[in-house]
């Protein structure tokens, strides 16, 4: 076969072993652009609530959270309203605000806040229930919890349930930042 045997080759070989290939090489790229933006979601919302949160470290959210027609004490489904819409602006473009619950807490030691966060997991079986969030405005000294949890939908790796760990084929993703509040 000369330097034009290639070109001339009829028999379709290498387009059966591309057809072979393409298929499993083309899910596997779409499966690692999946997990990469899963992951990258995940960041993003683990940084909205570190960064969400220094409200609550400084004791700024007692003038940020709180209405003219209820100051204090605050209206937990109007603060944890306010305080979603804070983490949502802090990640504008992956975090569907739709999917997103807040839930903040404070505890005056962390055996307690051990001990009801043990109580209060939203990951049961495969279902993400945040029936028991709430907002509750942490004092000063105070040792604060604060989780954040995202109904994430896959797209690309819908056929599979190996990244879905909640019904509906989605994945639940969990951002939590623990501190203790500023002193008075």
């Amino acid at each position: 076969m000369g330097s034009n045997g290639f070109c001339r080759n009829q028999r379709g070989a290498t387009a059966v072993e591309f057809g072979l290939v393409a298929f499993p090489f083309l899910l596997l790229v779409f499966t690692i652009i999946e997990t990469g933006l899963m992951l990258w979601t995940y960041q993003v919302l683990d940084d909205a609530v570190k960064q969400a949160s220094r409200t609550l470290l400084t004791g700024e959210s007692v003038a940020i959270y709180s209405t003219p027609s209820n100051p204090l004490p605050h209206d937990a489904k109007t603060s944890t309203e306010a305080f979603r819409r804070e983490v949502c602006a802090q990640a504008p473009a992956l975090v569907d605000c739709e999917k997103l619950r807040v839930d903040v807490r404070g505890y005056v030691s962390p055996a307690a806040a051990q001990t009801d966060l043990a109580k209060l997991n939203p990951f049961s079986g495969n279902t993400l229930n945040t029936s028991n969030f709430s907002y509750n405005q942490p004092g000063k000294g105070e040792i604060v919890v604060v989780r954040a949890t995202l109904r994430y939908s896959l797209y690309l790796t819908g056929w599979t349930n190996t990244l879905a760990n909640i019904d509906g084929g989605e994945r639940g993703l969990m951002a939590v930042a623990t501190f203790r509040s500023e002193p008075p």
